[in-house]
């Protein structure tokens, strides 16, 4: 049987039958059993799980979420939020009690 037509069952055994024509490309690029690297932390993964992956992937780039236009890692984020962020408010450190945004606490004090 060498027609692509016909439909064959995918080696990786996710159940899917495919004809065989577009078999290489289903078990290289669609099946959810395929092995595939994150491009943020290279580590690999089966394509099915690289979704859930991705939400908590420590080396994805993602910008500060108070737009102050810093994109940094995930795993550098709460570094960023706890020293960098000029747009955490904070307390002002002389005790009157104002939240200031941290760009702007060297002008209140």
């Amino acid at each position: 049987d060498t027609c692509g037509y016909v439909h064959a069952l995918c080696e990786l055994k996710c159940g899917i039958v495919i004809q065989r024509n577009e078999l290489k490309h289903h078990e290289e690029k669609k099946c959810p059993l395929c092995v595939v690297e994150c491009k943020h932390c290279k580590r690999e993964f089966k394509l099915g799980s690289m979704i859930p992956h991705l939400r908590e992937c420590p080396k994805m780039e993602l910008p500060c979420k108070l737009k102050c236009g810093v994109v940094m890692c995930r795993e550098d984020m709460t570094q960023h939020f706890n020293k960098d962020c000029g747009l955490v408010e904070e307390s002002c450190k002389l005790g009157c009690g104002a939240k200031i945004k941290r760009i702007g606490l060297k002008f209140h004090e």
